[in-house]
């Protein structure tokens, strides 16, 4: 992600657990159908775009807000969250 951002200026807009698959002990970001450039400007689209169990709170609760990197950023950390619950032992 950090590397499309930084050298192609490509937003993935939908980060999630099923999104990310891992190839040689290295996690490998897929599924790149709603990525966005940057310099792209306005609301993501007329309809919501993601997954919405690990958008950032801010584009769920605004449907029409432009997705920035912070939104991506958050989505991570839920991602994280997500796969740390799941796996933990009980």
């Amino acid at each position: 992600h950090k590397d499309a951002y930084e050298k192609a200026g490509i937003l993935h807009r939908d980060l999630s657990i099923g999104n990310i698959v891992i190839f040689h002990g290295k996690g490998i970001l897929i599924d790149w159908d709603l990525a966005k450039s940057i310099s792209t400007k306005g609301p993501r689209q007329s309809t919501r775009t993601g997954t919405w169990q690990f958008m950032s709170g801010y584009l769920v609760q605004n449907q029409n807000a432009p997705h920035v990197v912070e939104d991506d950023l958050e989505s991570s950390l839920y991602i994280v969250l997500w796969a740390a619950l799941k796996y933990s032992r009980t």
